[in-house]
């Protein structure tokens, strides 16, 4: 296995474990109401830990398959899961009415920043170990 696909592999693990504990312990959502109720944005965080697990599940799956072609499908499926996760806040689900909220200044643009760098990591990896397979 070729050393930059190594490295790319690892930064995908590594992003995929930013934007899942980033968002529970980091970039989280705002807390909740003065009843106890949640607000949508927190619905928001949780849908975006979810596809982070997701992530990171599958970003550790790449390193059990020794064949390119099989990691370049993985990753593909990354990339895929990677623009769902950019879609959740404000556009999947809503966030707060205020612009001024946590979940509008710090939750959104580090998992809009964090998806994106996980999805030109995937797309990389997956052409370089697709790359690698055909030998060319």
């Amino acid at each position: 296995m070729k050393k930059t696909a190594v490295i790319f592999d690892v930064m995908l693990c590594m992003l995929s474990a930013a934007l899942c504990f980033g968002t529970k312990f980091l970039f989280h959502a705002c807390a909740p109401k003065e009843d106890g109720g949640w607000m949508a944005c927190h619905w928001a965080e949780q849908a975006v830990f979810g596809l982070g697990i997701v992530l990171l599940i599958l970003s550790i799956i790449t390193f059990c398959f020794p064949d390119g072609k099989t990691k370049s499908g993985v990753q593909i499926s990354m990339a895929v899961i990677s623009v769902l996760a950019m879609t959740v806040p404000n556009h999947l689900i809503h966030l707060c009415m205020m612009t001024t909220m946590r979940c509008h200044s710090v939750m959104k643009p580090a998992v809009m920043i964090i998806s994106i760098l996980i999805l030109i990591c995937s797309v990389t990896s997956g052409m370089l170990h697709r790359k690698e397979e055909s030998g060319i």
